[in-house]
């Protein structure tokens, strides 16, 4: 089986790269937008068996839930690659030989990224580990793993080839897979400059194109 894990860290805790170019309502809300449309994709996905919301916080939770989603509650948050293998063994235990860990703050994404990552996967359900890099090529914006422990997360700097390089150490076959919906996310102000530049369509950027006016 096939899970998707989204890890969703504390909304009032998130995008503190943006901070003093969003105020902190504002990243806030930003970051709740983000989850609601990347859950939406997730859940319209081909090739996923379950969706699971991993989260401290009580209104994802409850919105996961609503959406018929399946809810790993938290009760902190060290990291995002401590959230996600934990997530990966719990995943296991209710059946999963293939997770994809993917992130909220993809604007672009949509259900055919997520089923093309699935898709990837999928044949033979062999050992194997699929990297997708962000734009700049050096950090890792999703994976799909099979085992799920295949590795273990090393998200941030560099993480990209962390990963590729675990996967040779171990032995294990190892794919990059470039999904421009899945490769663009949103971090630092020139990031909201280029999704505004793009004059792309959706709730993301007309919050953004609205909170950059009240500046």
């Amino acid at each position: 089986m096939i899970f998707a894990l989204l890890p969703v860290k504390s909304p009032h805790n998130a995008k503190q790269r943006l901070d003093g170019f969003l105020s902190a309502e504002q990243r806030e809300k930003l970051a709740r937008i983000l989850y609601k449309r990347t859950l939406a994709a997730l859940c319209q996905a081909e090739g996923i068996d379950r969706v699971v919301v991993v989260t401290n916080d009580s209104d994802v939770a409850e919105h996961a839930r609503s959406s018929g989603t399946l809810v790993f509650e938290e009760n902190e948050q060290v990291s995002h690659s401590v959230s996600a293998d934990a997530a990966c063994l719990r995943a296991i235990k209710l059946g999963a030989t293939t997770v994809l860990l993917v992130p909220i703050d993809v604007p672009l994404v949509t259900p055919a990224d997520f089923s093309r990552l699935a898709a990837a996967a999928r044949p033979g359900l062999r050992a194997g580990l699929i990297v997708v890099p962000s734009a700049d090529g050096t950090g890792t914006n999703a994976m799909a793993r099979t085992p799920p422990d295949v590795i273990e997360s090393r998200f941030g700097p560099g993480s990209c080839r962390a990963h590729l390089d675990q996967a040779r150490l171990k032995s294990v076959p190892a794919d990059v897979l470039r999904l421009p919906g899945l490769m663009f996310d949103i971090d630092t102000p020139e990031d909201v400059a280029e999704l505004l530049a793009t004059a792309h369509p959706g709730d993301v950027t007309t919050f953004l194109r609205t909170a950059c006016a009240s500046k």
